[in-house]
């Protein structure tokens, strides 16, 4: 909490000193001017008002009966003659996205569908012209440098982003903290619109509330935070190298965390690394934290990987499976051989055993021949079947009879069958000998082969273990390096944890410098603000402003803190005031654009009421030629005397006849 570094009653009063650069407003409204169309002629023009730089008052007075109050007599007619839709229609021409409730933009719709407004701002002492319609289908439009009233259709007018892009670069590109903190979005010139022209429906309850859901603003929704935020930007408390600083800050904290989560991980696996290149090598090893452990390794398995390749060298010298393999195929090949010799030889024996068989029938058929010779002549046929013939053995079935006379001069059959008997005895024999040859053969292959096989599973079981052991030496030198890895990781996150302190010792006291400068401008805010209350309510009251971690808060004093709803008002004004103030002495970076759209509580004195304009006069006063902001204040009480007239009082409406209203007519 800021304390006050002034003694009630007793210090001077402050001396309000304008900032020689700055000269005027960052933007303010010359004109409103309400029109039926945009077409030529002064009966297009519903409203025309004309405000100042400083304060300027809108007044409507409620009505005073003749005879005194009575009951069921009218008494809105102060309260519905337009100063919010006055208010309404300003903030649209600046970019505000609706200019009435829904139920008065219909009627408005109704009574005026081809109606404007149109409004001659500054901004950064540019004049523009700015209009947009009542209805919906016509396009906004903006023209720099140009003059309300040569405004018509046709007229050479650019869109109306323009004119904001220029407001926004009067009043958004000034902020020391351009982005909300917890989206990174730019604060826009919508954001701050409803800070400089507070809805009337928040009945000025507090200095954060600022547009209310039956206004139906179709303002950007802000949290509190966000407020608050753009609250301490535009008042120059925080800056986005702040913010910044206190981003980083973050960041460096959350990346300590990791490298000290992360940092024992890889020491630990750097450890079990040492071990298993310990047990893969059976030796003992340095560790991964000595320069050693990667050269003595690495040698040891290099030396292995020499004798390793020597061993290979000489198993593949001793190798004998390519011989025993030619010695299986030859004696493959002889067994084949010997194979098809015993199945030639079968198939032979077969053919020739067939021949005896045949032979012997022959021999059979002779005996039969003889025995039919001493028989009288045969007949060509007889009535016996051929099937029966061939069954018994007929040899007159077999064929035609044959000459028997010419047989006899051959070699009779039984002859015959004596030698084709020998000649398979002969084979019979050789058969003998030739399955003798196969059998061995066979022997010869199969021990051909398990001799290959034995030699080949020997073999290979060599060559796996040899291979077996150059992956384990492979193995346990990616071990190595992956060891050396992981402790060289673990000895940077180690030296990062070591920065990341120190950075964030830096960054601590960045902030805390920043936090004093946050300070100092906080006390001299609060100074401001206690100069504004004690303006209004006396000089033995104190306030405050308060900074409690991101946020504001008000505090007034009067033997002991005060709090009601005429005060939660005060507090309120006293704030925007103390803004404006504090801008007009070249702090902070408030736009010098402020409206108020009746701000009365019903219990509020009427003496304390009077001095919000006495306090706006003596800001004027501070200048020695137009003063640098300006100040918009619609009331239906009535303000005092004096600005009642001009300069101050700009317009004064009514709420009966219908011509008095703000559009001169009944909606």
């Amino acid at each position: 909490m800021m304390g006050q570094l002034r003694l009630p009653g007793v210090d001077p009063p402050r001396q309000i000193q304008p900032d020689g650069d700055r000269r005027e407003p960052a933007l303010w409204v010359r004109r409103l001017r309400v029109l039926r169309s945009l077409a030529e002629g002064d009966e297009q023009v519903v409203r025309n008002v004309h405000f100042r730089r400083g304060l300027n008052v809108v007044w409507a007075p409620p009505e005073r009966p003749e005879n005194g109050n009575a009951l069921f007599q009218s008494g809105v007619g102060g309260h519905t003659a337009g100063k919010t839709t006055l208010c309404r229609l300003l903030r649209y021409a600046l970019g505000e996205g609706s200019f009435a409730s829904e139920g008065t933009r219909r009627r408005i719709r109704e009574r005026l569908p081809e109606g404007w407004v149109v409004a001659e701002v500054l901004v950064a002492g540019q004049p523009w012209v700015v209009g947009r319609p009542f209805g919906i289908g016509p396009h906004p439009f903006s023209v720099e440098g140009g003059d309300i009233d040569r405004v018509r259709p046709g007229s050479d007018r650019t869109d109306y982003q323009t004119f904001l892009a220029a407001v926004a670069a009067a009043t958004m590109r000034v902020l020391p903290a351009g982005r909300f903190p917890a989206r990174n979005e730019s604060v826009r010139w919508e954001h701050i619109l409803p800070w400089l022209s507070r809805d009337q429906e928040c009945r000025f309850a507090d200095f954060l509330e600022w547009r209310h859901s039956s206004s139906q603003s179709d303002a950007p929704g802000l949290t509190v935070d966000e407020r608050q935020f753009v609250v301490r930007s535009v008042l120059g408390l925080i800056t986005d190298a702040e913010r910044e600083e206190q981003q980083r800050n973050a960041e460096l904290v959350q990346q300590k965390k990791a490298a000290q989560k992360t940092e024992p991980l890889l020491a630990h696996q750097a450890s079990v690394d040492h071990d298993r290149v310990k047990r893969l090598l059976g030796a003992d090893v340095p560790p991964p934290s000595s320069d050693l452990f990667g050269s003595q390794t690495r040698t040891e398995i290099e030396r292995r990987n020499a004798d390793l390749r020597k061993r290979i060298e000489e198993l593949a010298t001793s190798d004998s499976r390519e011989g025993l393999r030619a010695a299986l195929e030859k004696c493959v090949q002889a067994e084949t051989n010997a194979r098809r010799d015993v199945e030639d030889l079968d198939m032979r024996l077969i053919a020739e055993r067939m021949a005896v068989e045949q032979l012997t029938a022959r021999a059979q058929g002779e005996a039969q021949t003889e025995l039919l010779a001493s028989l009288p002549p045969p007949r060509d046929y007889c009535n016996v079947p051929m099937s029966l013939a061939r069954e018994h053995g007929c040899p007159i079935a077999a064929g035609r009879p044959f000459d028997l006379a010419e047989r006899r001069s051959e070699r009779t059959a039984a002859q015959e069958l004596a030698d084709q008997e020998t000649v398979v005895q002969a084979l019979e024999t050789e058969a003998a000998t030739k399955r003798a040859a196969l059998a061995a053969a066979e022997t010869a292959t199969k021990e051909a082969r398990r001799t290959y096989v034995q030699a080949a599973t020997a073999y290979d079981e060599q060559h796996g273990r040899l291979l077996e052991e150059k992956a384990r030496l492979d193995h346990t030198a990616k071990l190595v390096s992956e060891a050396q890895d992981a402790w060289t990781r673990s000895e940077e996150q180690a030296a990062a944890i070591k920065q990341f302190e120190s950075d964030i010792e830096a960054s601590y006291s960045r902030q805390q410098e920043f936090r004093q400068a946050g300070r100092e401008a906080l006390g001299r805010f609060s100074a401001t603000f206690d100069y504004v209350v004690r303006a209004l309510l006396g000089d033995q009251v104190t306030a405050r402003v308060e900074g409690s971690g991101r946020g504001l808060a008000l505090a007034i004093e009067d033997h002991g803190e005060r709090d009601s709803a005429a005060l939660a008002t005060l507090k309120l004004w006293a704030f925007d005031l103390a803004a404006m103030t504090e801008s007009i002495e070249g702090k902070g970076f408030f736009p010098r654009f402020l409206v108020h759209d009746g701000p009365r509580e019903g219990d509020m004195a009427p003496d304390i009421y009077e001095r919000l304009f006495l306090y706006a006069q003596q800001l004027e006063a501070c200048f020695s030629g137009e003063p640098s902001f300006q100040y918009i204040v619609t009331t239906t009480t009535e303000p005092p005397d004096r600005f009642t007239a001009d300069p101050w009082l700009r317009l004064k409406l009514a709420g009966t006849p219908a011509e008095e209203r703000l559009l001169r007519m009944d909606l």
